[in-house]
């Protein structure tokens, strides 16, 4: 793989990359890890990953969580999810996807690529295979959001990622873009793509900026609490070069036809937890329904008010509380 553009920040050339714990600006935050590493290199991008030890050891760990995140997001967007998960008892394992966060980039600037999404299954295999995630302590539990819900669901049913449970938070199981206009926006992703468009941006905007920096709290299809939005804007005011804005057609033609893959494949034979905002406004809830509908260990937790990160509310007051309470009773039901 050739002309990968490094993201631009002053630990970039280090033996062990950085976590931005000041970006929690003050907020409830994880230990340090206890450990970071750049996976892949050479003819794959270079992927920033970081693990965290449980904060409440009570003599052993309760399990290691491995988090899977979503298209935009990187490690740093989820350090109050880690420190809550860390105060539960679990160590976290997670990593910035190629093209994001700090991981190595195909298309400079904030472009969303992928030619395939068997290239995210690459990362997986980079990521399961490192040492120090490989030691961590069982049971292991799959925890995904979005994008990373297509992804680990990959990861699954083809035998890559093996999990004693597995929690799904809004998976990207199908684009928001339903009937005629998702239709239009296939053809068109998959001609740019045959016309050597492919690494142009998508245009639905945020070529320059990503959502968080160009719209406001009202109106947004992120979260219903408006701290965590501020907090959202915040890291992306300090550090863009994190941020990720618009896909492109490659990633778009990639998306609809791991998707349609995804539809025929096999259910995975796991415990399972979906969560899903009733006021979802991101993926299409459609194929999330029929899939909890032939999985026979699956359980749909819908939240009402919850738009589209059920992780990203306060965990003190609903919906958050009912997002968590909803985690933890299905961690305890399997004995985890």
């Amino acid at each position: 793989m050739t002309n990968l553009v490094p993201v631009s920040h002053p630990g970039a050339a280090s033996l062990t990359p950085p976590v931005l714990t000041e970006l929690a600006f003050g907020t409830a935050t994880p230990p340090p890890p206890m450990a970071r590493a750049w996976l892949g290199g050479g003819d794959q991008p270079r992927l920033r990953a970081a693990i965290w030890g449980p904060a409440i050891w009570r003599g052993a760990a309760r399990g290691t969580v491995l988090l899977f995140t979503g298209r935009t997001e990187y490690i740093e967007k989820y350090l109050r999810v880690i420190a809550r998960l860390t105060d539960l008892g679990f160590a976290v394992a997670t990593l910035d996807w190629r093209g994001q966060g700090m991981s190595e980039r195909r298309v400079a600037g904030i472009l969303g690529h992928v030619d395939d999404f068997a290239e995210y299954q690459r990362d997986m295999d980079a990521f399961l295979a490192w040492p120090a995630l490989r030691a961590l302590p069982g049971p292991r539990v799959a925890l995904s959001h979005s994008m990373g819900g297509a992804i680990m669901l990959r990861a699954l049913v083809d035998g890559r990622l093996v999990a004693d449970a597995a929690i799904f938070s809004a998976p990207f199981w199908g684009t928001g873009m339903k009937g005629f206009v998702g239709g239009v926006a296939r053809r068109s992703a998959g001609a740019a793509v045959a016309l050597g468009l492919g690494a142009h941006a998508v245009p639905m905007g945020g070529t320059r900026l990503c959502y968080v920096a160009r719209q406001d709290f009202d109106g947004n299809v992120l979260t219903s609490d408006p701290e965590h939005f501020a907090w959202f804007r915040a890291q992306a005011d300090a550090r863009p070069d994190l941020t990720l804005g618009a896909p492109t057609f490659a990633w778009l033609a990639a998306a609809f036809g791991e998707l349609e893959a995804l539809r025929r494949a096999p259910v995975p034979d796991l415990p399972t937890l979906l969560l899903l905002g009733g006021d979802e406004g991101v993926v299409n809830p459609a194929p999330i329904h029929a899939w909890v509908a032939k999985a026979p260990h699956a359980t749909l937790t819908l939240l009402p008010g919850v738009r589209h990160e059920p992780l990203m509310e306060p965990p003190a007051r609903n919906p958050g509380k009912a997002a968590w309470a909803a985690i933890d009773d299905f961690l305890r039901a399997q004995g985890i």
